[in-house]
């Protein structure tokens, strides 16, 4: 790993699924010695955060917002979103402009479905993005910035509890207030990291999964005709970008608390095991022709969300914004094009997430 510790990777699918499944890996690496991805602090540090916990107390937080990310509930939220993303290309694409970035598109539109969810007014989308970035550095800062960023993302949190607190705004976060307030099923600093982790995971996937994949659709172009041509099979072609496009190579690194017995072999107590998910997903065993974007593949889930007690909380959520993502493009931008060759599009470098920088593109027509 960058922090000099060893692990293995879990590169088949079955072995990265059994290592997401059993309960004999933890999460748990603030413990002394525990191998790291990351020499200092990272995101594994805070003991408060969702993702580092075990059962039970992973458990119970997680029970806390099972209702609210469920495939109906996020359906019904459908229509917002649907307005969000008709309204941003109106506002955010300009007709006449020979060049657009769509990377600015990309951002605003989690961005402001996770305000409308939260129920806040808006979120300082700089400063959100700033303090993304360096929490998810894996090389471009150092630990005193990752620690900082840190700190800064909690101490701008907890202002939108406190304002929250002040004007109650009806959303998930006025939800999570009272079951603070109210129940005492939350501590106040468990608030404050949920949303943080609502926000952070929020918009930074999305708006990587939809830069991703318009680039893959866009060159060659035959891709994005094919999608406008057949808008229906906008949500088979997002279950394979998320298969194919995951923006992080692999998924949350968990360490054996007992010998384990993984299908290609054996991990022992107190080593580090890395499930990459971005192997996974194209492992031929599983996924015939695994390169080939098939939006009527069945079988198998992908791993683009993660599985077993990890599994990520707001799946069903993203899926309805890359859809509705897709179809408000497809829909009012049917010309689209690459205004570069996509081996000219800067990538993000030293990153959690791989996304392009900037997504230049021709609109071929102005937003309807």
């Amino acid at each position: 790993m960058p922090s000099g510790d060893p692990a293995w990777l879990a590169v088949r699918y079955e072995d990265a699924v059994a290592v997401l499944t059993d309960p004999r890996f933890s999460r748990n690496l603030r413990y002394p010695g525990a191998p790291r991805l990351l020499k200092g602090y990272d995101l594994s540090d805070e003991p408060n955060s969702l993702i580092n916990m075990d059962a039970p107390e992973h458990t119970r937080l997680r029970r806390l917002l099972a209702g609210t990310f469920t495939p109906r509930q996020t359906d019904g939220w459908r229509n917002a979103i649907r307005a969000v993303a008709d309204d941003l290309l109106l506002t955010e694409v300009k007709a006449g402009e020979p060049i657009v970035d769509l990377t600015t598109f990309a951002v605003l539109y989690p961005v402001s479905v996770i305000c409308a969810i939260l129920g806040v007014k808006e979120l300082d989308i700089a400063k959100v993005r700033s303090m993304s970035c360096a929490l998810l550095s894996t090389a471009d800062v150092s630990e005193e910035e990752r620690r900082q960023a840190s700190l800064d993302f909690h101490n701008y949190a907890a202002e939108l509890v406190a304002e929250q607190r002040r004007s109650p705004g009806g959303g998930l976060l006025t939800q999570m207030i009272q079951a603070r307030d109210d129940g005492d099923r939350l501590s106040e600093r468990e608030l404050v990291r949920l949303t943080v982790s609502l926000i952070l995971a929020g918009h930074e996937t999305t708006s990587s999964l939809l830069t991703r994949g318009l680039v893959r659709f866009l060159e060659p172009r035959s891709g994005y005709a094919a999608l406008v041509e057949a808008p229906e099979s906008i949500p088979g072609v997002v279950e394979e970008l998320l298969r194919t496009e995951t923006p992080g190579d692999a998924l949350f690194m968990r360490v054996a608390t007992e010998d384990v017995d993984l299908p290609s072999g054996r991990v022992r107590r107190g080593e580090a095991v890395l499930p990459v998910s971005s192997a996974a997903n194209f492992d031929p065993e599983v996924f015939p022709d695994p390169r080939r974007v098939d939006p009527a593949r069945s079988g198998h889930p992908h791993l683009g969300f993660g599985r077993g007690p990890h599994y990520c909380l707001g799946a069903n959520l993203a899926r309805v914004e890359l859809q509705e993502a897709f179809r408000a493009l497809v829909a009012r931008l049917p010309n689209l094009a690459l205004a570069e060759p996509a081996s000219a599009v800067p990538w993000s470098q030293g990153h959690l997430f791989k996304r392009p920088e900037r997504l230049l593109v021709h609109l071929g027509d102005a937003p309807a």
